[in-house]
Order: C-alpha cells, then sequence, then structure tokens
C-alpha cells in the first residue's frame, strides 16, 4: 500500500507540462525564475558586505532549494529539528546550524550520529541544561558540535536577555566535553513594521549583540561567530555586529513579508478554484486551512489574491475559503482558477507534501516538501 504522501506526489508528477490554468487545484505552487531572482538577491547582499549566509530551511523543507542555496554560496543551513537537519545533510549540507535548543536524549543522539558521520554541526542553546544531553551523546560517538549561546534581543521567547546572563551560560558551556563555545545568536523577529520602525529595532538589539560580543572577548570566550537576522531586517545586517545572516522567508515570501520593493511578487502562491457562487457577493474556492494555515495578518484577511485587489479572501474553514467580491466589478466564474499569496509562507509550506515547480506559467517539476512534519 502506498502512503498518502507518495500518491500525493504521483498526482503531481502527473502534471509536468501542463498550463497553470489546467492543474488540479488547491496546489502550492514555486515560480522557478522568482524563487532563483529571490535566493541570487540576498546572497549577492551577503557576499558584498562579508556575510555568511545561513539560510533557515523551515520556510521551503525542500532539498532542491537548499541545495540551491549553498550552490549560490551559502555557508551552511539553519534548522529548527533534529529531523530537519539529517534531511538536509542527506541532502548533501556539510555545514548546519540547529537553531533550537535540543531538550532530550533521543534528539541528542541523532544530531550526534549525524556529527560523527562528518557533519559540521552548530547548536544554539540558552542554557547549560540544554546541551548537557547533546555532549553526553557526542562523546559517546566521539563527535564534536560548536555551540552558540543565544540571546533574547527582543522578542521574549528564548535567549537570555542580559549579558551577564549569556556570559555564564558561556562558562557553564566550555567545561562540557566535545563542545566549544563559538560565539552568539539572537533572532530579532520583533523588528517589524515600518522601514524607519524596523531600522530602529535592529539596531537597538545590535546593542545587545556588542555588549555580550565585548564580554565574551574580555572574560577570553571564543566569540568570532555572532548570528542572527531575519527576513524583515535583512538587509540591515551590514549595519549591525552580525556576520552570520539567518534569513528563510526571502526565498519564497509571503503577504507578511512581501516581495522586495520594485518586485511584483514573491515565488509562492496557492492556485485554487472557484466552487460555488450561490451567495451574493461571495465566491468560496477550494481551500481552507488545512491548505493556507490559519496564520493571521494585521488586517484579519487570510490571504492575498493576485490580480484582484477589489477580492478579499476574509475566512477561511478547514477546506472552504470565503471570497468577498462586492467590490470586484469582473466576478469570478465557477471553475475559474485563483492564485492566492498565504498569510504566512512556512506554515503553509509546511502543509503540503509536494509542490509544482512552474516556469513561465507551465509546470516544469515537482518538489517533495521532505522536511515536513519533523517536528522532533
Amino acid at each position: 500500500m502506498i502512503t498518502s504522501s507518495e500518491r500525493t506526489y504521483r498526482l503531481l508528477e502527473a502534471q509536468v507540462g501542463l498550463r497553470l490554468a489546467e492543474v488540479e487545484t488547491p496546489v502550492a505552487v514555486i515560480d522557478l525564475d522568482r524563487l532563483d531572482a529571490n535566493l541570487e538577491r540576498l546572497q549577492t547582499y551577503a557576499t558584498t558586505h562579508g556575510i555568511a549566509l545561513w539560510p533557515h530551511t523551515k520556510t521551503h523543507k525542500a532539498r532542491e532549494i537548499g541545495v540551491r542555496q549553498l550552490a549560490l554560496g551559502a555557508a551552511g543551513l539553519t534548522v529548527a529539528k533534529s529531523g530537519e537537519a539529517a534531511v538536509f545533510h542527506e541532502a548533501g549540507a556539510e555545514r548546519i546550524l540547529m537553531h533550537y535548543p535540543p531538550f532530550g536524549e533521543p534528539k541528542a543522539e541523532r544530531l550526534a550520529v549525524l556529527a560523527a558521520e562528518g557533519l559540521e554541526l552548530t547548536v544554539a542553546v540558552d542554557s547549560v541544561q540544554g546541551a548537557e544531553a547533546l555532549s553526553r551523546a557526542l562523546a559517546r560517538h566521539g563527535a564534536h558540535a560548536a555551540l552558540l549561546v543565544e540571546l533574547d534581543s527582543g522578542l521574549h521567547r528564548t535567549g537570555q536577555p542580559t549579558v551577564n546572563g549569556a556570559l555564564a551560560v558561556a562558562r557553564g558551556l566550555s567545561r562540557l566535553p566535545n563542545v566549544t563555545v563559538a560565539g552568539i545568536s539572537t533572532y530579532p523577529g520583533h523588528c517589524r513594521g515600518d522601514a524607519a520602525m524596523v531600522h530602529r529595532q535592529i539596531l537597538a538589539a545590535d546593542e545587545l549583540l556588542r555588549a555580550t560580543r565585548d564580554a565574551f572577548i574580555d572574560a577570553d570566550i571564543d566569540c568570532r561567530r555572532i548570528s542572527g537576522g531575519s527576513t524583515p531586517t535583512r538587509y540591515h545586517t551590514h549595519e549591525t555586529c552580525v556576520n552570520e545572516l539567518r534569513s528563510g522567508t526571502y526565498a519564497l515570501h509571503d503577504r507578511n513579508d512581501p516581495a522586495d520593493p520594485g518586485v511584483e511578487m514573491g515565488a509562492l502562491w496557492i492556485e485554487v478554484s472557484v466552487i460555488s457562487d450561490a451567495v451574493a457577493d461571495q465566491v468560496v474556492i477550494d481551500a481552507g486551512s488545512k491548505t493556507f494555515t490559519s496564520d493571521s495578518h494585521d488586517d484579519g484577511g487570510n490571504g492575498v489574491i493576485i490580480g484582484r485587489p477589489d477580492a478579499r479572501l476574509r475566512q477561511i474553514n478547514e477546506e472552504h475559503g470565503y471570497v468577498d467580491v462586492s467590490r470586484d466589478a469582473d466576478r469570478p466564474r465557477l471553475g475559474d482558477h485563483l492564485q492566492v499569496i498565504p498569510n504566512h509562507a512556512c506554515g503553509c509550506v509546511n502543509l503540503h507534501d509536494a509542490l509544482l515547480a512552474v516556469r513561465g506559467g507551465v509546470v516544469e517539476s515537482v518538489l517533495r516538501v521532505a522536511g515536513r512534519g519533523v517536528i522532533r
């Protein structure tokens, strides 16, 4: 018996060569030309400023995209979970940063096995306890990992909020076997808003990084690697002390992190069909929260319909999307295809076993979401 994932892959593979208007919906679509442009643009920025780019694979979870990022010059790949590390190591990544504390013996064991196989492994932690199991597992396998001490620069999720707290963790980590403190990291996910606000926020976050770096150096603790960044702050990285940039959504873009100014749109959308027009001023599409995710947007909508600024995806159920067309002079008809940019690319892609890769409006290939559902 084949798995549902394999069945989906076969269905999508059968659509290679079709034009988008002919494909079965709903389906997640990646435009390969836009993807390449996104990847090349940030890699050029990073190279120009002497910044090592470590793309976060949580956005696309696809081996082919990770391999392409490396081929363009990325120093390594970032993952959130040990299972994702395995996926991209198997794809050929030689250097991986797991920016998530690996609590528990099973996770530590998986990471240690990868390191023993030759993976150059880095792990970000914000406590000594978070690294103890990893240290033991690495010792059993005769392997090694670098550690970054994570700082909370304003998101208030994980990370040490003070210089002294980070310094205490670093000193504790330095006493563990088979691991070495290599620097510090942060995720400035709180830096959002208009351009001026993002700029102010990232420079404020940088003050904590600089102070911690100086404290590490004064204490004779290695701090050559300073990892940070996000998609909203990526082009401000050269104004900070960060020398390793972790950006994820830049590969695809979404509604919350739209394409760069002057760029028409991102590389990801959901191709959907109108399946009902029975209610006045409304059409219903064949995709809901199981296709887009239920991630929010400031205006309360659930996605942007490309080419239809007067139509609004105002509500979603599990399998249905309610589109308000009361102001749309060209009301979509039953069976029409629409293209919807989701609010959040990372959560959206994780719902799909595979993605249709298109070029010039024609399906060229199918990309497996190899890291889908890898939450451990």
